[in-house]
């Protein structure tokens, strides 16, 4: 495991909400969504849209640039830009991150390897 500090406190992080921090060369998205935390990569595979300037909604995150969609918890592709039938596409899902909370401050675990 290789547990990173975001510098984060989860009462900052409300639900709903999402925070983008840097970690070393990883760019990773924050997504509250009620009592749980989800950890992404920052940009959208498709086109490089910064997601922290997408919309949240449950899980589903839109990308403020062509629209794909994806589920923070799972990284997949929800909607695909070009409205074709997910997993085929232009988007491919996210790398996601396992988080933990320790003494209220967002830990992410960069040590798994980004999906296909």
């Amino acid at each position: 495991m290789s547990w990173r500090q975001t510098g984060v406190a989860l009462d900052t992080l409300r639900p709903g909400t999402t925070r983008e921090v840097v970690l070393g060369p990883y760019q990773v998205l924050l997504a509250r969504v009620g009592p749980l935390v989800f950890a992404v990569d920052g940009l959208c595979p498709h086109a490089g849209g910064p997601l922290v300037e997408g919309s949240l909604a449950g899980r589903r995150l839109e990308c403020p640039v062509h629209g794909a969609v994806f589920d923070v918890a799972s990284g997949e592709v929800r909607k695909d830009p070009f409205a074709i039938e997910p997993p085929r596409g232009g988007a491919t899902r996210l790398g996601c991150y396992p988080t933990r909370v320790v003494g209220g401050m967002v830990e992410v675990d960069l040590s798994p390897e980004k999906p296909d």
